[in-house]
């Protein structure tokens, strides 16, 4: 299922840049329900593959039920700084952008599965504040989920436990030798992954 997860949120986010590249004029109200609408599709699914590919890794490694129902119960940041040391024997760094990215996109996945509503008051200025803030959720938010799903996995092939895989992305242009891909990425997409390997380089060079 990490694939298939990784894959939606990858297939929503090039929906959401679609919607949010200033090429489309009309459509109005349901321009903006479809942009949220594949906005919270990109957190929600990011985070279900980052999650997913933590409970791949944690079956690589706990052999013991006991240690893994406690492992469960702990949150999924914790689990991606704990899970590469068990496994390889050097975490991730937590001050990294996978990490500090992983951070938001946890916060921002919560914010929505745990939706809380406001009550309006006579002005109305609480629907146009929710409004404000909703804008600056998707300018922030949505981005940082699918940078923080290639990130994450850019960190992890590079780390010593990264020669038994399992990242929560994969690039589906990529196949095995005698194979062809017939997967086309969005070109905003790859912009964005692009942009992910320059962040990485850098921080690897800080190391």
């Amino acid at each position: 299922m990490v694939q298939t997860y990784s894959n939606i949120a990858e297939d929503a986010f090039a929906g959401f840049l679609d919607q949010t590249d200033g090429s489309t004029t009309t459509g109005g109200w349901r321009l903006n329900e479809r942009r949220k609408a594949y906005g919270i599709q990109t957190i929600v699914f990011s985070a279900m593959a980052i999650e997913a590919a933590a409970f791949e890794f944690m079956h690589l490694i706990m052999i013991d039920q006991k240690a893994m129902d406690q492992e469960e119960k702990r949150g999924l940041v914790h689990k991606w700084k704990t899970l590469p040391r068990l496994l390889g024997g050097q975490p991730l760094d937590p001050e990294g952008p996978a990490i500090q990215g992983l951070s938001h996109l946890v916060k921002a996945r919560n914010s929505l599965v745990h939706y809380k509503a406001k009550l309006e008051n006579d002005e109305g200025s609480v629907r146009i504040a929710m409004q404000d803030e909703w804008e600056q959720f998707e300018i922030h938010q949505v981005p940082n989920a699918f940078k923080t799903l290639v990130l994450l996995s850019l960190e992890l092939e590079a780390s010593p436990s990264g020669i038994v895989g399992g990242f929560p992305y994969h690039d589906r242009a990529i196949c095995p030798p005698g194979f062809k891909s017939l997967y086309t990425p969005h070109p905003a997409v790859t912009e964005v992954i692009n942009r992910c390997y320059l962040i990485h380089r850098e921080h690897q060079r800080g190391l």
